[in-house]
């Protein structure tokens, strides 16, 4: 949240003229960066369409829209993922929903390949147009992106570790769909 707050404030700034105008002004790319910037381009759309359609074909995305966690409240799922994060379980009533909660962690690295297909378009547009200030904003959404999948995938791993450490019904482990 606070990266998009100062992500918002540059843009604001870039509107009021605080900034040169040289920061501004579109460049002049060769033409080895425009290929580039073309390449990089479309392979982002590839990979990001490549992403969405396994996401959907694989039944991740219908899972998690179905999930039991979308009838708790946002603090209790919260509560429920930190407690996957650590692996621990407070009463056993809570084990079946701890187990879905670590499946849906575990499902959250469909969004890799997601980030990183943004990443790609968005570095192939900045080579594109060569503005310095969307230099500026690339790296600043490039290093929020890397954090994220970072998190997810620690996330993930833990998520596993805790089902290994808590084997359940499969039923619910698997499938946290309503169904």
């Amino acid at each position: 949240m606070v990266v998009s707050a100062l992500v918002s404030l540059l843009v604001g700034l870039m509107a009021g003229g605080v900034f040169p105008s040289t920061w501004l002004e579109r460049g002049d790319p060769p033409a080895w960066m425009a290929v580039t910037g073309e390449v990089l381009v479309v392979l982002g759309l590839v990979l990001e369409i490549g992403a969405l359609v396994v996401m959907v074909r694989s039944g991740s995305y219908r899972a998690d829209r179905e999930s039991r966690l979308w009838a708790v409240s946002l603090g209790r799922r919260r509560e429920l993922t930190r407690a996957v994060r650590r692996g621990v379980v407070g009463s056993p009533d809570d084990l079946p929903w701890l187990r879905t909660a670590a499946a849906q962690l575990i499902r959250q690295r469909r969004f890799v390949p997601l980030f990183g297909g943004l990443v790609t378009m968005n570095l192939g547009q900045v080579l594109l147009s060569l503005i310095p200030m969307w230099f500026v904003l690339f790296g600043v959404f490039g290093v929020m992106f890397t954090l994220a999948c970072w998190q997810i995938l620690r996330d993930a791993t833990r998520a596993e570790a805790f089902l290994r450490e808590h084997p359940g019904d499969p039923a619910v482990s698997v499938s946290t769909g309503s169904r």
